[in-house]
């Protein structure tokens, strides 16, 4: 089972990824953001190219070497974040190129925008920025053709839907 969280920043897939993976103990990857700005990558509206290009070499590295797992953060931010930041075509061709081929989920969760976004001093908190992302997100799935469910609610409506989907599959 491989489990994609996705939707735009802030939309508490993080809270949703810790829960769900206890609940059916798989291993989380965990979003890598938080690394990437540790080892000294700009991250958000500022984000280069060269940062997009290794969160999404380590999201894929992490995806291959995990059997099972919850992500996240999945392959499909990556090519959704430079479409938003990039003008460069050709660095959002080839991001969607290598992404098509390999983001493989059995089941992917979008979480849309229900609440506002909490300030952890490194995601950004401009709610038309987060608008952005999440038009786009949604734009990349459907033109894409991925198969997702929207989950909406408090944290335990979430997980409740989530889980009976799950089971019913």
């Amino acid at each position: 089972m491989k489990i994609a969280i996705i939707g735009s920043h802030g939309v508490g897939k993080s809270t949703i990824s810790k829960l769900l993976a206890q609940e059916l103990d798989l291993p989380i990857i965990p979003d890598i953001v938080l690394e990437a700005h540790q080892k000294g990558f700009a991250i958000n509206k500022n984000t280069p190219a060269e940062t997009q290009f290794w969160l999404f070499a380590k999201q894929l590295e992490l995806e291959k070497l995990t059997e099972k797992f919850i992500a996240d953060k999945c392959l499909i931010d990556y090519s959704v974040y430079a479409d938003v930041l990039f003008p460069d075509q050709r660095v959002k061709d080839l991001l969607s190129e290598m992404i098509r081929r390999n983001a493989n989920y059995t089941h992917m969760f979008y979480l849309p925008i229900e609440f506002a976004i909490e300030d952890d001093g490194l995601r950004s908190t401009d709610p038309t920025f987060q608008k952005n992302i999440d038009d786009r997100y949604r734009q990349v799935l459907d033109d894409w053709g991925f198969k997702y469910e929207i989950v909406g609610g408090d944290i335990e409506t979430r997980l409740k839907k989530i889980l009976n989907i799950i089971k019913d599959n």
